[in-house]
C-alpha cells in the first residue's frame, strides 16, 4: 500500500496524559559528561536541524527539529575520528522522550518517534548530542534529522525502493509503511547500509512512541561492515496488528554505495 494519508492530526486527551506520564518516567536523574553541561529536562535549542542529510559538527549542541504530518521520524548521531556521540530527543514542554546511548564510535545512535494519529504530537522537538560517558576524544560527529513524510509500497514486490537518495550523506533513512495482520511481509534490503529495523508502537502505550536500538519489533542487519559494498539483509514480518509502522534504515557511517529496498506480501 502506498498512498498518502487523509488521517487528520489528533491527539486526545487521554494520548496526552499517557504520554506526560510516560514522559515523566523516563526523565529520571540523567548525568552528562562535563563537556556537554547539564542535561535539563527542558532543552533549549541553540540551532535547528533541517532534514537535509548527515551534517558535521565539531561542537556538542542542543538542536530544535520540527514535523508537519503523520509519519515516523528519526534523529540519529555517529562519531566521526573516534569521537562517542550520543542523542537524546526531548518534547519542548516536557522532559526526555527516548535517548540512544551506545557505547563505541562505530553504531550509530539514534531516536526515532512516532506522530501517526493519537501518538505524539507534530511539532517542535527537540534533540541533544552529548558525548559518551568517558569520552576524551576531539569533539567531532554527524548529526542527522529526517523528518518523515514518504511510504514504502507493499503492492509491488519487483520495484526497487529508493532509500537515502535525497541526500549526499546520511546516517538514517525512514518511510512509513502499512502493514496488516493478515499477511506476512518481507523485506529485501540492499546497497551500503547497516540495519533494517522496524518500529511499531500502539496508541495505548506511550512508551512505545519513541523507539531506539534494541527495541524495534523486527530488525535484520548486514554481515559485514563494508557500506562501499553492496550488501542485502532480509527481514520478515507478520504483525500481530494492522496499521503504520516505521521502517528505519541505518548506517554505521555517512556515505556509502546506494541502497534500495523491495516489500513483498503473501
Amino acid at each position: 500500500m502506498n498512498r498518502r494519508r487523509t488521517l487528520a492530526r489528533r491527539t486526545t486527551g487521554t494520548a496526552a496524559a499517557m504520554f506526560l506520564l510516560a514522559a515523566a518516567a523516563l526523565a529520571g536523574p540523567t548525568t552528562a559528561p562535563a563537556s556537554a553541561g547539564p542535561l535539563p529536562c527542558l532543552a533549549p535549542a541553540s540551532a535547528t536541524l533541517y532534514d537535509a542529510g548527515a551534517v558535521l559538527k565539531w561542537q556538542l549542541a542542543t538542536y530544535r527539529v520540527t514535523t508537519r504530518s503523520n509519519f515516523w521520524s528519526v534523529v540519529a548521531t555517529r562519531g566521526s575520528q573516534g569521537y562517542d556521540s550520543d542523542i537524546v530527543l526531548f518534547s519542548l514542554e516536557g522532559c526526555a522522550i527516548g535517548e540512544s546511548r551506545q557505547g563505541d564510535f562505530i553504531p550509530s545512535d539514534w531516536v526515532a518517534f512516532d506522530n501517526n494519529s493519537g501518538r505524539l504530537p507534530a511539532g517542535a522537538y527537540a534533540t541533544r548530542v552529548l558525548g559518551h560517558p568517558g569520552e576524551t576524544n576531539p569533539v567531532k560527529y554527524n548529526v542527522q534529522f529526517v523528518e518523515g513524510g514518504r511510504t514504502l509500497s507493499t503492492s509491488t514486490p519487483a520495484v526497487d525502493q529508493p532509500i537515502g537518495a535525497s541526500y549526499l550523506d546520511w546516517i538514517v533513512d525512514i518511510r512509513d509503511v502499512y502493514l496488516s495482520n493478515t499477511a506476512t511481509y518481507t523485506f529485501t534490503a540492499t546497497g551500503g547500509f547497516s540495519s533494517l529495523q522496524l518500529l511499531g508502537s500502539s496508541s495505548t502505550e506511550p512508551a512505545t512512541w519513541a523507539r531506539t536500538p534494541g527495541t524495534a519489533v523486527a530488525s535484520a542487519s548486514t554481515p559485514v561492515y563494508d557500506l562501499d559494498t553492496p550488501q542485502t539483509a532480509t527481514l520478515t514480518f507478520r504483525p500481530a496488528q494492522s496499521g503504520w509502522y516505521g521502517a528505519l534504515f541505518v548506517r554505521n557511517g555517512w556515505w556509502g554505495a546506494p541502497v534500495s529496498v523491495r516489500v513483498s506480501a503473501s
